[in-house]
């Protein structure tokens, strides 16, 4: 059964669940998780996460410098 988000509390449209991906600075390096399981509004775009989700967020966040990432990707960056 999937998890239910809901109504959004923006707008209060439909809330399903997408895959996304989230990304973070520490250090100077980027990091970026592919394929999180994340609420988003039909309607208006907001995007919402369980609590365990996050708790998961944190737990990669914490371990990433004792694993390998997946694939290494280079971006570029540009001044404002």
């Amino acid at each position: 059964m999937a998890y239910d988000y809901g109504r959004c509390h923006v707008c209060g449209g439909r809330m399903e669940e997408r895959l996304t991906s989230q990304g973070f600075e520490e250090e100077g390096e980027w990091v970026l998780i592919r394929s999180v399981p994340t609420g988003a509004c039909t309607r208006c775009g907001e995007k919402v996460f369980r609590g365990n989700l996050l708790e998961r967020l944190e737990q990669i966040r914490q371990e990433r410098k004792l694993r390998q990432p997946e694939v290494r990707i280079e971006v570029p960056v540009f001044a404002f």
